[in-house]
């Protein structure tokens, strides 16, 4: 789990870099657009290929699924709280915290539905997959239209 970590913790981070007046889920959106990007760009927390190892290796088993939602609940409520300038348990940050884990949750799902000989390590649009992947997502948990990159 300091894998996960490390990356909600760089999520965290690159919220600070997002204009102050867009909303919380749409923050958190952008943040973590920007810290995959970074990773596949080689410029990240992590490498590319750690980061594909650990998707794998947390989808794998429910256990592990659970422990990351534990871990990214903990860190990004705690991030959008001094962000927001709420309370860590105020309604407005939960709420944020936790469609955003429905989104990454879907997002995850969303992966499983590739060809059984898809290779990530060979996908020169990987950044351009994951981004619609998320955004796709985010439209349909949110109910909205997806969001576009010059937002």
């Amino acid at each position: 789990m300091s894998v996960v970590d490390d990356l909600l913790q760089a999520t965290a981070a690159a919220l600070a870099d997002v204009k102050a007046e867009v909303d919380p889920e749409h923050a958190l959106l952008i943040a973590t657009i920007e810290l995959l990007a970074a990773i596949i760009e080689g410029r990240g927390v992590i490498t590319r290929d750690r980061m594909l190892a650990m998707g794998r290796v947390v989808t794998s088993t429910s256990h592990l699924q659970q422990q990351a939602s534990a871990v990214r609940k903990r860190v990004l409520t705690q991030a959008l709280a001094g962000r927001m300038g709420f309370d860590s348990q105020d309604r407005r940050v939960q709420r944020a915290v936790t469609m955003w884990s429905a989104i990454a949750a879907g997002a995850y799902v969303g992966q499983l539905h590739m060809p059984s000989n898809y290779d990530p390590r060979q996908d020169d649009w990987l950044s351009e997959r994951m981004v619609a992947n998320l955004s796709e997502t985010f439209a349909e948990v949110m109910g909205e239209a997806p969001w576009q990159e010059d937002e």
